[in-house]
C-alpha cells in the first residue's frame, strides 16, 4: 500500500440553538412518543465548518478509539494519540499490515488485536486460509510494551471468531475470547486458561441452545461476560434456524443468562461496568434501543425519533450517552441520547455537499462524556474519497 498524505477536516462546529425543533428526516418512520430537546444544533455546512485544522495522517483514517476524556487514537497507516482541545498528534506508532482490528483501554494503557490471513498449500484442509490474531501492548504514550500471538491459545482445529469476540478486563491481566468451541478466559500472570460456556457439549440446555458467541465483553467490573450469540430453543425444534440472542455469563461459567427478546433483534453489543447496550438488527430497526443495566439486568427500551436510527447505536466512552445517525435528504443526521433517561439531548444535520458517496455507508461516531463532545467519520470505510472527521459539543 503506497502511503499518501491526507489532510483531513477537523470542524469544531459552533451551536445554533432552536429551542423545541424537531427534525423531519424525509422517508423514514417517527415515533411520536419521544421528548423534544431544549439542545438541538445543525451544522449548516459538513464541507466548511466554523473552524478548519488541518492535520497531516499518513494513508487513510480507517478508524477512531476511545483513550480517555482529553485524548482519541485515530487509526490509520499508523496509530495516532490525538488531543481534542489542542488539535495536536502526541504520539504515534507505526503498525503492520492486517485485516481488521479493535483496541482496548486498560489501566496500564492500550491493546489492540490485528486480525490477518495467509493461504495454506494443503488440499486436505477444508478452509485453506489461516487467521492469525496477533495482541500488541502499549503503554499509555503508544509505546509497544509486548506483543502475543492469540493463536497459541487455540485447541487442534479450534479458531478464534473475529475480533469482535475477543474482550480484555480492566487491567489487562485477562483476555476472554470465543472460538467455535466455546468462550475461554486465559490469566496472562499464571499463564492458564479456563472454559467458561463449552459450546461442544452435547447438553443444550447446559448451554442454554448457544450455538456461536458472535461478541463477548467483560462487565460488572470485570465479574461477569457480556455476549452476542446465534442459538437455537431448548428442547430443539427440527428444522428451525438459528436466531439471535444476548446475554451475561459470570467469569466462573456460573449463572448462564441466555435471552431472546418479543419484537426486538439485538445484533450489536456494547459494554460497560454499569450497563449494556444492544443495538437492533438494522434491516428490521423498529426505532428502539435496549438497555441492560449491570448487575440487576433489569431492562429499558427507549425510542428514537426515526425508525431506522436504532441500527446504528454508538455508545460514549463511559456510557452516559449514545449517538445514532439516519440518513436525511442532504446527508446525515446525527442524534445523541441520555442513556438513562433515553432523551434527546443534541441533533446535528451534516450535509454531503453534493458528494453522493459520503451516503453510501454509515459514518462512525465516539461521544466523549466529561467534555460533552462527539467526533463523527465521514467515508472512512471507502477507499475512493477523504475522510472527514468532525468534532462538536453539545
Amino acid at each position: 500500500m503506497s502511503v499518501k498524505t491526507l489532510s483531513i477536516i477537523l470542524g469544531i462546529f459552533l451551536f445554533f440553538t432552536f429551542g423545541c425543533t424537531k427534525s423531519n428526516d424525509s422517508a423514514e418512520g417517527s415515533n411520536d412518543n419521544q421528548g423534544d430537546s431544549n439542545n438541538i444544533n445543525e451544522v449548516i455546512d459538513v464541507i466548511t465548518p466554523s473552524v478548519i485544522s488541518d492535520l497531516k495522517i499518513e494513508g487513510d483514517i480507517k478508524d477512531i478509539y476511545y483513550s480517555d476524556e482529553d485524548t482519541i487514537l485515530i487509526a490509520a497507516d499508523k496509530l495516532y494519540l490525538y488531543d481534542i482541545e489542542t488539535g495536536k498528534v502526541l504520539n504515534e506508532v507505526t503498525r503492520e499490515t492486517f485485516e481488521s482490528e479493535n483496541l482496548w483501554v486498560i489501566d496500564s494503557g492500550y491493546v489492540a488485536v490485528r486480525q490477518s490471513s495467509s493461504r495454506i498449500n494443503d488440499a486436505s484442509i477444508m478452509s485453506n486460509v489461516n487467521f492469525n490474531y496477533e495482541a500488541i501492548f502499549y503503554d499509555g504514550e503508544l509505546n509497544e510494551v509486548s506483543d502475543m500471538n492469540l493463536n497459541h491459545l487455540l485447541e487442534e482445529d479450534d479458531m478464534l471468531v473475529s475480533t469482535q469476540a475477543i474482550s480484555f478486563n480492566t487491567s489487562g491481566s485477562q483476555v476472554a475470547y470465543a472460538t467455535y468451541s466455546g468462550i475461554y478466559i486465559y490469566d496472562f500472570e499464571k499463564e492458564k486458561k479456563v472454559m467458561v460456556i463449552d459450546l461442544t457439549s452435547m447438553d443444550t440446555k447446559q448451554r442454554a441452545g448457544i450455538v456461536n458467541i458472535e461478541q463477548i465483553s467483560f462487565t460488572d467490573e470485570d465479574r461477569r461476560i457480556a455476549f452476542k450469540a446465534q442459538s437455537f430453543n431448548v428442547p430443539a425444534v427440527p428444522d428451525e434456524p438459528s436466531f439471535d440472542t444476548c446475554g451475561t455469563v459470570n467469569i466462573d461459567g456460573s449463572e448462564l443468562m441466555n435471552q431472546r427478546f418479543d419484537n426486538y433483534t439485538c445484533k450489536k453489543l456494547t459494554s460497560y461496568d454499569n450497563l449494556l447496550l444492544f443495538a437492533e438488527d438494522p434491516s428490521i430497526a423498529t426505532g428502539r434501543t435496549l438497555v441492560m443495566e449491570m448487575p440487576s439486568e433489569k431492562i429499558k427500551i427507549f425510542n428514537q425519533i426515526t425508525r431506522n436510527e436504532s441500527g446504528n447505536i454508538w455508545g460514549s466512552i463511559e456510557g452516559g450517552f449514545f449517538a445514532t445517525s439516519t440518513l436525511n435528504d442532504s446527508g446525515w443526521t446525527i442524534r445523541v441520547y441520555n442513556t438513562k433517561t433515553g432523551e434527546l439531548e443534541a441533533e446535528q444535520k451534516l450535509s454531503n455537499d453534493g458528494e453522493e458517496r459520503y451516503l453510501e455507508h454509515d459514518p462512525i461516531i465516539r461521544v466523549i462524556d466529561g467534555s460533552r463532545t462527539y467526533i463523527v467519520l465521514l467515508g472512512s470505510k471507502q477507499d475512493d474519497i477523504t475522510t472527514k472527521m468532525m468534532i462538536s459539543k453539545f
